[in-house]
């Protein structure tokens, strides 16, 4: 009888391990013909089976040929994307929410640096970004919207750094969420700024320095939300 029990058992655990590969398939098979927010829906399901969706897109810097430089003398610098100087380079990403991740961002002179979001390219380009701005008043986290290529004179949201805030020669973790019309930015795990704004709706991704700036960024993330 007991090796009966152990047939039965081995059967059920074998039409088991099919069921939750024929729902892996099926998982991986709509990931790839559904829109954006069904895949993401699709991506918490298949975790429970052990499916993986991935990143949308990893970068350590080790080549520039995936990005288009508008303007300003980007280099790469022991695996780090430098600036000195002004600049903007580019990204392209056809996604509405996602969260940016830049592990080590660092400036060591100048008024600061910006991460673009849900940019749509070019010259004429229009978009999201959040700036580390010591430059702004006594030194700001903000977020401006762009529009045909030009930052809005004044932000979609400002906050003041604390005061003694360290801007210069630290390695710092950037991450900003973007969720329908939410924004919200981290500096080092704090959230230091949140706008909203429903003029764009989706685009792809960069980075830009003004005046004199020097900043390096290395481990760029971009994640599901």
């Amino acid at each position: 009888m007991s090796g009966v029990k152990w047939s039965g058992a081995g059967q059920s655990l074998t039409e088991l391990g099919i069921l939750i590969g024929l729902i892996a398939a099926v998982v991986i098979v709509g990931l790839t013909m559904t829109g954006e927010g069904t895949r993401d829906a699709l991506c918490q399901a298949a975790s429970a089976f052990g499916v993986t969706c991935g990143d949308l897109l990893r970068d350590t810097f080790v080549t520039l040929d995936s990005w288009a430089i508008h303007h300003g003398r980007w280099q790469l610098r022991d695996g780090r994307l430098c600036i000195d100087g002004p600049g903007r380079i580019y990204r392209p990403l056809d996604r509405h929410d996602y969260i940016i991740e830049v592990d080590m961002a660092r400036i060591t002179r100048g008024n600061g640096y910006g991460v673009f979001f849900r940019d749509s390219g070019g010259e004429k380009f229009n978009g999201y970004s959040f700036q580390y701005d010591p430059g702004y008043g006594r030194g700001a986290f903000i977020i401006r919207k762009w529009v045909n290529g030009n930052e809005l004179s004044m932000p979609i949201a400002r906050t003041n750094a604390p005061l003694n805030y360290d801007w210069y020669g630290t390695d710092r973790r950037v991450r900003i969420e973007v969720r329908g019309d939410t924004f919200i930015a981290y500096v080092d795990g704090q959230p230091v700024v949140q706008a909203r704004d429903s003029s764009f709706s989706g685009g792809g991704i960069g980075f830009r320095s003004w005046d004199n700036s020097s900043a390096c960024f290395d481990d760029l993330t971009v994640r599901r939300p």
